[in-house]
């Protein structure tokens, strides 16, 4: 199915029916829908719990204020998708590095696609504010992660691996490519599976080419410096 199939199905949600106390999942998601449609200033808490199918009083029973209302939607957004990542991750853990790669950027695509109104949340234009420390965290972790398994690459084949600082770089420079594609296949409509497929080859493309003279470079500044301390 492509992004688009996706989005329409994932925005339908079904109604609550009268009488059962609402879910804070259910609220949340209605909530990521509304900030993601018009932003943190023009989404009113009138037009949250209408979307919720549910009173003004509810919400702010469940939530407190707009603020924590948001604050909520990013974390659990952010947990989330780096639950569904480090899934995948593990489950490709035996693969080759392309095979890695592949696997590692199309989960990313894939969440963006299944959940495309939490994932521009996280990963919208904004500068500053509650998202961006959020995000920040998340890439951070992500970027860790993947360093994690480079490292563990290179060990299990008895391979002489770059130093941490290289290492730590590269993972960050492959979450940025997934990022800011995955962002760019919901906002032009392009079919997110291609897209991270274009991407993943990029990705592993890079990594066998890698100027090693440049990485060594690298790894010769990081031991210089931890010499001097």
């Amino acid at each position: 199915m492509d992004s688009e199939g996706v989005r329409l199905r994932t925005s339908s949600r079904p109604r609550r029916s009268q009488g059962n106390r609402p879910s804070d999942n259910l609220l949340l998601d209605a909530a990521c829908e509304v900030f993601h449609e018009v932003g943190f200033h023009a989404a009113a808490m009138e037009k949250i719990a209408e979307r919720a199918d549910v009173s003004k009083p509810t919400l702010y029973a469940h939530f407190g204020n707009k603020v924590d209302l948001y604050q909520a939607c990013l974390e659990r957004e952010s947990k989330m998708l780096q639950k569904w990542l480090f899934a995948a991750y593990e489950s490709a853990i035996d693969l080759n590095i392309d095979g890695q790669v592949h696997a590692d950027m199309l989960a990313l695509f894939e969440y963006a696609a299944a959940h495309p109104a939490g994932f521009g949340l996280l990963f919208d234009d904004a500068t500053s504010g509650p998202n961006t420390t959020v995000r920040d965290r998340l890439t951070d972790s992500i970027s860790a992660r993947i360093a994690e398994k480079m490292r563990a690459y290179f060990s299990r084949r008895s391979l002489t691996a770059p130093s941490d600082r290289s290492i730590e770089l590269l993972g960050s420079m492959l979450v940025g490519v997934g990022v800011h594609g995955a962002r760019q296949a919901l906002v032009s409509g392009a079919n997110a599976v291609l897209v991270g497929d274009l991407a993943s080859s990029l990705a592993s493309a890079g990594l066998r080419h890698l100027d090693r003279a440049t990485v060594l470079a690298i790894d010769q500044e990081e031991n210089s410096q931890t010499q001097e301390i």
